[in-house]
């Protein structure tokens, strides 16, 4: 079972279909659906999320009246914009045998591929028609089954810019649907009405929608051009909109109902109750058909060097009664051969009984062009044992790409980085940053590879998933750093730690942070320092007077560059110190009590103290 979707301009139309034994296709459901806004502009996206909304209500509703689960899809893309440029290839099948159908793929495909010198940059190929098949010289309507020794194939491929296409994949991954098949309109539209056996006839089709009129020339048995004009039945629309002052989906009914109504009683913007005639509108949409119509007949005859024999017109867009005749003027053909195809007259089973007009002839070309597998530009790669075919054509894909078609999310696929933790020192910002990632681990075809290299047809991925990184979770010692002392007798580093405060409390080193957290220290004088590795000297216990009293057997020096330093010299965390230790046991006269001891003595008969200093 197929599930064919077509996202038109005003419509959008998914159909269940498959193909019986004879090679007849079935249609088993249909449902067809406004957007509730304008979302979609000449046939391009416009608005994802809208888009996206209408078509999730077309699948859910197929899924519940079918008890199905749909996953797939088959999608065709308007031509506005199109590009078209034609491409060969050869190969020699002398030991192949007979021709498989994967044989004829791989050369249609090298044949797209071949073309590719010539596009414009950031196009992707939506879809190609066979122009003929060669084998050993000879013109063949096919070759798969044949034997030959020289297979030659010849297609005209079909591109659009890459935003077009991506645009469609946006609003297809938000409703959880892999395209399957992905072609252009009128190239679904022509598989369907202009059969292989009726392409020997110079038939032009014109499939107008909402928003272009695209067009596909069939000569001498095969499909020969592609061409776009961006002109169609919104133009219409609007035409009624302002002649007889209606919004859009009012002038909307109007020009759909100039068929079978002669007067059609509306409200206007003014919320005034009309009656218009069909006539009346004739009037007033004919400039605009009879303008549509003349740049539609340059197109053809620019496309085919000529007027065609016959001209087939599809899509909802032309069935306004004067379109025909208007387009038959222009090509100077006879109105007997200019007329509006209609799907119930085409060759299929309708089992839903509404597939009539012509507005179902794109959609029944879609699920056609998918049952059949023509048209489409799909190669394919395997991806963690799953089959995966790439959507549009451009000769390279990479890993990346391959998964991003897949649906995979750019963090399973990348990862995200771990959290951020901003903390506050000393009245200054600090951001410790989180951890980075660890990329999906990528090989092909077993060969260690990264997410950026490039895949061809038949290669076989293995993608693993992304490590996310870890949160920031600091601890005191990774932002204030001790001051180094490193001993120049032993050359031993000591760490010395300035007093902190976190949050107004004193706290340890090994203390973890946390976002918003603030943290003060105040600077470290060489004093402080000289106090602490004041320890490592001997200590001396001595008494004055029968008091205990303690003194080192030495002195600290602190240098910085070779320069020593003074006790109200300040020092930075993370800077580093030398010292060295001075061993030299104190005198007597040296002790600080001794500072107070003193003697008088006379001299010349007057009294003279004499402080330690003066002591012999």
């Amino acid at each position: 079972m197929i599930f064919a979707l077509d996202i038109g301009t005003r419509k959008i139309a998914g159909l269940l279909v498959d193909m019986d034994e004879s090679g007849k296709m079935i249609v088993h459901d249909v449902i067809v659906r406004e957007h509730e806004h304008r979302a979609m502009l000449d046939g391009q996206i416009h608005d994802v999320e809208k888009v996206a909304r209408a078509v999730s209500i077309v699948k859910s509703e197929l899924e519940s009246r079918n008890n199905v689960k749909l996953e797939k899809v088959a999608v065709a893309l308007a031509g506005r914009f199109l590009k078209t440029y034609f491409g060969e290839a050869s190969a020699d099948v002398s030991e192949t045998g007979e021709i498989t159908s994967d044989v004829v793929t791989k050369l249609e495909l090298e044949a797209v591929a071949n073309t590719m010198d010539s596009v414009e940059p950031n196009m992707y190929c939506v879809g190609y028609s066979v122009v003929r098949y060669e084998l050993d010289g000879m013109w063949f309507k096919r070759i798969e089954g044949l034997k030959g020794g020289k297979a030659s194939v010849k297609v005209v491929a079909t591109f659009l810019p890459s935003h077009v296409v991506e645009a469609m994949l946006s609003v297809l991954r938000k409703v959880n649907l892999t395209i399957t098949h992905l072609t252009l309109e009128p190239i679904a539209a022509v598989n369907i009405t202009v059969p292989e056996d009726l392409r020997i006839l110079n038939i032009a089709l014109v499939d107008v929608g909402a928003g272009t009129s695209d067009i596909a020339i069939s000569k001498e048995g095969t499909i020969i051009a592609y061409g776009m004009v961006p002109l169609a039945g919104d133009e219409i629309t609007e035409a009624i909109t302002k002649n007889f002052l209606l919004d859009f989906s009012t002038a909307e009914y109007v020009k759909r109902n100039l068929e079978t109504s002669e007067i059609l009683r509306v409200k206007n913007i003014l919320d005034k109750e009309k009656e218009i005639r069909r006539e009346d509108v004739i009037k007033a949409i004919e400039p605009i058909v009879d303008y549509m119509t003349k740049q539609i007949a340059d197109e053809i005859i620019e496309l085919n060097g000529g007027k065609p024999q016959v001209v087939m017109i599809v899509g909802g867009g032309a069935k306004v009664p004067i379109f025909a005749s208007h387009l038959a003027k222009h090509l100077d053909m006879d109105e007997e051969f200019v007329s509006l195809k209609m799907a119930k007259n085409l060759d299929f089973v309708d089992k839903t009984g509404q597939i009539i007009g012509s507005e179902f002839i794109t959609p029944l070309g879609i699920g056609y062009t998918a049952l059949t597998k023509t048209g489409s530009v799909f190669e394919h790669v395997t991806v963690n044992g799953e089959r995966v075919q790439l959507i549009g054509f451009r000769g390279t894909y990479t890993v990346w790409e391959v998964l991003a078609q897949m649906g995979k999310d750019i963090h399973s696929l990348l990862g995200k980085p771990g959290r951020s933790v901003v903390i506050e020192i000393n009245g200054n910002p600090v951001v410790i940053k989180g951890k980075m990632p660890v990329p999906a681990s990528v090989k092909i075809n077993g060969v260690e590879a990264t997410l950026r290299d490039t895949v061809k047809h038949g290669d076989i991925i293995e993608a693993g998933e992304a490590i996310d990184g870890e949160d920031a979770k600091p601890m005191l010692y990774d932002l204030i750093k001790p001051i180094y002392l490193r001993s120049i007798e032993t050359d031993k580093v000591i760490e010395y730690y300035p007093k902190v405060k976190l949050n107004g409390k004193e706290v340890f080193q090994n203390t973890e942070l946390h976002d918003g957290d603030t943290i003060t220290y105040e600077r470290v004088t060489v004093g402080e320092i000289r106090e602490f590795l004041s320890q490592d000297l001997i200590r001396i216990e001595y008494s004055v007077n029968g008091v205990y009293k303690e003194a080192y057997a030495g002195e600290v020096k602190i240098f910085k560059d070779d320069l020593e330093l003074r006790d109200e010299n300040t020092v930075e965390p993370g800077e580093e110190l030398k010292y060295a230790l001075v061993l030299n046991y104190p005198k007597v006269r040296d002790l600080p009590e001794m500072e107070k001891v003193s003697i008088v003595i006379k001299v010349n008969g007057q009294p003279t103290v004499l402080t330690k200093d003066g002591v012999l």
